[in-house]
């Protein structure tokens, strides 16, 4: 039997595991003890994370569509039509009618391949389901501190005095880490949840901020304004090592406790118990798809803040983005449309990509992939890679009759999802446990997937697929994840620092980008040095009932992985309701109601829950029904869709529809 390294293919936790191969069957997965974050656990979904492979409708040979029906082809067809097809597009529309867009669970080096062919065809269309999540996170990150990612390790949650959690909850979405918060609990660190939900999180907090959704700015505004009244925020280090404090300063005064409390729904004695709390060293800032999906960007930069105005970046505390799948901090990192990996989309750094890649890109942004299937309709050609838009993207319906519109749809994927039965051609590739490659967690720890077995029938690794292609063209990828990680790192300047062999060693934490565990300590990464404040207005807040998208802890993402894992069938499409919210409507536990919104309606089972706030519904985002009810509204300087703010309305079924 042949044991196996490579990390689990879920969350951003990123967890380390062996794979027991014997022969080209991997029969079961243990988790790995020495590896430097997930220390030996492993989650209910981890350990049959190698299950779904041998389902049994696992693609096995590429797939040509034709009128409704899909027909074998041949690797050499496929890719012969698909490079006709794309050039086609291209000389009809322009390069720009074209974009390649990748999933989250793809490896840094695949990654940084999709976008270097995307520009070697003259587009910068090129993005990842980054931006249906934390897109929020990376680009405030960015400009406040100067790096798009966590500050610190989650595995210093037990050193600190307080540990904040927005809109997340570990138990659900990050299990492994629990054990970091068992921890903290036994050592005296002080927990403060920030949720409209009663979660396993919350349960084991000190203080529970349950606040109306979407109103995440008027909270920290106020507790900003409380701090800096008080004299509780570190005068020396806003004065050493921030910028735009006088402006932030003055933005938050108006917003008193009295206004918070209004907005908010909270009491001012909660509001000042967690301003008094944060007050002072060890502290960390920790978020999750519960602030990026509400308040977007501006709820983001609101929250860093008072990290900033408590002196808790770069010192003694730090902040946290809880990042849902395995490389989505990488896909951000090396897939944007207004971005190089190299930095700044400038002519400067398009003639230093030039003399790496041999062709210079072009340097007018490109359009998100939510633009593209939202706002757009300048895009004509699609490839995706490993990415399930049709089930995972807002306004169901309009994304797929987007998808039916394109002159061409290509998808590489192990498996026939629902955005691949829109497809023109399909094409088979590896799971993670059959290729090699690397992935960035969500505290930036790069880790290497090694191989266990080999693909399926004629199922190819996408590095291979995306050099057959690029050869088409006369672009020079390659097909080698090492040698492709070798020039990834020559030409990003945050993974210059890692080096492969100690990538490989899951127990070292000089896998940290430049081989820091904690960022900031010396200096912001910014053009001055120093970190900056940046203060914005609380927005209109919708009224009525609101529907919110969580996570359930057995199922993932779209359930194209779970859906097929053994115990791991259907399960019954329902929404959760507060017991005033329901009796009010004449509503039951257990009745079956339509939901409601702008954009579409469908059919759901009631719970009635007093864990869910008044004013608010609570449905899973795994249910294939639910984004044919959520709007596509999207934050406008990310834009990332508000999953988490949609207005409805909710009727009993009187008669069960047929």
């Amino acid at each position: 039997m042949k044991v196996v390294k490579s990390i689990c293919p879920f969350c951003g936790v990123g967890c380390g595991v062996e794979l027991f191969a014997e022969g080209q069957f991997i029969s079961r997965i243990s988790p790995l003890q020495e590896h430097v974050l997930s220390r030996g656990h492993l989650c209910g979904k981890g350990t049959l994370s190698h299950e779904p492979q041998y389902s049994w409708d696992r693609l096995i040979y590429p797939l040509k569509r034709v009128r409704d029906d899909f027909y074998r082809i041949s690797w050499e067809e496929a890719i012969t039509e698909i490079y006709l097809k794309l050039k086609e597009v291209i000389s009809r529309y322009g390069p720009g009618a074209v974009a390649f867009y990748g999933g989250c669970q793809n490896t840094l080096e695949e990654v940084y391949s999709m976008q270097k062919l995307a520009r070697a065809l003259g587009t910068n269309n090129v993005d990842s389901c980054a931006r249906v999540c934390h897109e929020p996170s990376a680009l405030s990150l960015k400009e406040m501190v100067g790096i798009g990612a966590s500050s610190i390790s989650a595995s210093k949650i037990p050193e600190m005095r307080v540990v904040v959690i927005a809109g997340e909850s570990l138990t659900e979405s990050h299990p492994v880490l629990s054990q970091y918060l068992t921890q903290a609990k036994i050592n005296g660190t002080k927990l403060v949840v920030v949720d409209p939900r009663v979660t396993g999180t919350s349960k084991l907090s000190d203080l529970h901020l349950r606040l109306r959704p979407g109103t995440d700015v008027a909270l920290y505004n106020s507790v900003g304004n409380y701090l800096i009244q008080h004299g509780l925020f570190d005068q020396q280090f806003v004065e050493e090592r921030t910028s735009g404090f006088d402006d932030y300063s003055r933005g938050v005064s108006k917003y008193t406790l009295e206004y918070a409390e209004r907005v908010t729904g909270l009491n001012r004695d909660q509001i000042v118990k967690f301003a008094e709390l944060i007050a002072g060293k060890g502290v960390i800032f920790s978020w999750g798809l519960g602030l990026t999906q509400t308040s977007g960007a501006r709820g983001v930069m609101s929250y860093v803040d008072l990290a900033l105005l408590t002196g808790n970046v770069g010192e003694a505390g730090g902040v946290l983005v809880f990042r849902g799948q395995t490389n989505v901090q990488g896909s951000g990192d090396l897939a944007k449309p207004n971005v190089f990996p190299i930095g700044d989309m400038t002519e400067e750094n398009a003639e230093k990509l030039k003399e790496v890649w041999g062709f210079k890109p072009p340097v007018e942004p490109g359009l998100t992939v939510t633009q593209a299937l939202l706002r757009d309709s300048k895009v004509r050609a699609v490839v995706l890679l490993g990415f399930n838009p049709a089930f995972s993207m807002p306004n169901r319906r309009a994304v797929e009759r987007r998808l039916m519109e394109l002159d061409l749809l290509v998808v590489l994927d192990p498996f026939m999802t629902q955005t691949a039965k829109f497809a023109h051609y399909v094409l088979p590739t590896a799971v993670w446990s059959e290729k090699e490659g690397s992935v960035s967690d969500l505290d930036r720890l790069v880790k290497w997937r090694f191989k266990a077995v080999d693909p399926p029938g004629e199922a190819k690794g996408d590095l291979e697929v995306l050099a057959m292609l690029g050869e088409k063209f006369n672009v020079k990828l390659d097909a080698d994840p090492e040698r492709v990680f070798r020039e990834m790192r020559s030409v990003t300047p945050i993974y210059s620092g890692l080096e492969l062999d100690k990538v490989k060693d899951y127990s070292s934490n000089s896998r940290y980008p430049n081989g820091e565990i904690s960022l900031y300590g010396q200096g912001f990464k910014t053009r001055d040095g120093r970190a900056r404040f940046k203060f914005y207005d609380q927005g209109e807040v919708k009224g009525g009932l609101v529907l919110i998208t969580v996570r359930n802890v057995t199922r993932y993402n779209t359930d194209v992985w779970t859906g097929r894992m053994p115990g791991y069938g259907g399960y019954e499409s329902s929404i959760l309701l507060n017991p005033s919210d329901a009796k009010g409507r004449g509503i039951a536990d257990g009745d079956t109601v339509k939901v409601k919104s702008e954009c579409g309606e469908q059919v759901f089972k009631v719970r009635v829950s007093q864990e869910v706030t008044p004013g608010t519904a609570v449905t899973y985002f795994h249910d294939g029904k639910v984004n044919y009810v959520v709007c596509d509204e999207l934050d406008d300087l990310s834009f990332t869709p508000k999953y988490k703010f949609t207005s409805i309305e909710v009727e009993k079924v009187e008669r069960n529809p047929t």
